[in-house]
């Protein structure tokens, strides 16, 4: 079929029968991988994700915050940092099982005596200050410090804890 002519045209603008064809895109190169469009979301997925991870972090926060803060540390560990403290010249006059915290200075060394300490707290502080210095309990310095040898030496409640920091 030839081209055909329209009404009140000249035959320079005739049109032909033929189908219009679309231009066709070039083939990919070699290797190359065709893009894939994401798919669109549409459920609501997303939004309750986010929801419940804000609902989380909320309750984590408020749970946080009616416990009190940071995790309170035990008496033990109170009364050692009652004594590394008095050390370093932050004094306090009484320690956290209410007896004296005295600190003496003399001969280019500190002493730092804590009376009245109960046994379990003895132990578990002198044990702990052994390795930052000497420890004396009771006016006795041990001449080799073992967990035996420390709570025999802190037994009975009111025992005082003399430590003697390195340099």
């Amino acid at each position: 079929m030839g081209p055909i002519a329209m009404p009140g045209k000249p035959a320079s603008k005739m049109v032909s029968a033929k189908p219009v064809t679309r231009p066709q895109h070039p083939p990919p190169a070699k290797g190359a991988v065709p893009s894939k469009h994401p798919a669109k979301r549409t459920g609501r997925g997303g939004r309750v994700a986010v929801l419940l991870l804000a609902c989380a972090v909320l309750g984590a926060g408020l749970w946080y915050w009616l416990k009190g803060g940071a995790p309170a540390l035990d008496a033990g560990a109170q009364l050692q940092l009652q004594m590394q403290n008095a050390a370093n010249g932050q004094i306090a006059p009484t320690h956290v099982f209410g007896g004296a915290l005295v600190v003496q200075r003399g001969e280019g060394r500190i002493k730092v005596t804590a009376e009245n300490v109960p046994s379990k707290a003895c132990v578990q502080v002198g044990w702990r200050l052994a390795r930052e210095g000497t420890i004396i309990v009771n006016g006795t310095l041990p001449l080799r410090l073992s967990a035996a040898r420390l709570s025999e030496l802190c037994s009975g409640d009111g025992a005082t804890l003399t430590w003697v920091p390195d340099e």
